[in-house]
């Protein structure tokens, strides 16, 4: 009976060592995962507001060359890049 106890000690020892160590890393590793999935959301909203930057300035560029088309065909004294906005 002394031998069954003291192995139980000692496993009892073991485990609550260890235990403290798994609990930290399973804490660990959902912050980590908390942290990747924050990254993502970060890259993805980086990503769209380039993607409207971009599209911003295609409006832009085909917004000057509409008004230029315009000023040209209607405007006989009309010289390109004087009236810059």
């Amino acid at each position: 009976m002394d031998l069954v106890q003291t192995i139980l000690g000692i496993l009892l020892v073991l485990g609550l060592s260890c235990g403290g160590w798994i609990v930290w890393a399973v804490a660990q590793s959902r912050q980590r995962k908390h942290e990747l999935a924050m990254a993502r959301e970060r890259e993805l909203t980086e990503r769209t507001r380039l993607q409207i930057e971009a599209d911003e300035r295609i409006q832009e560029r085909a917004d000057r060359i509409y008004l230029d088309t315009v000023h040209r065909h209607t405007d006989p004294d009309y010289q390109p890049g004087l009236d810059q906005q």
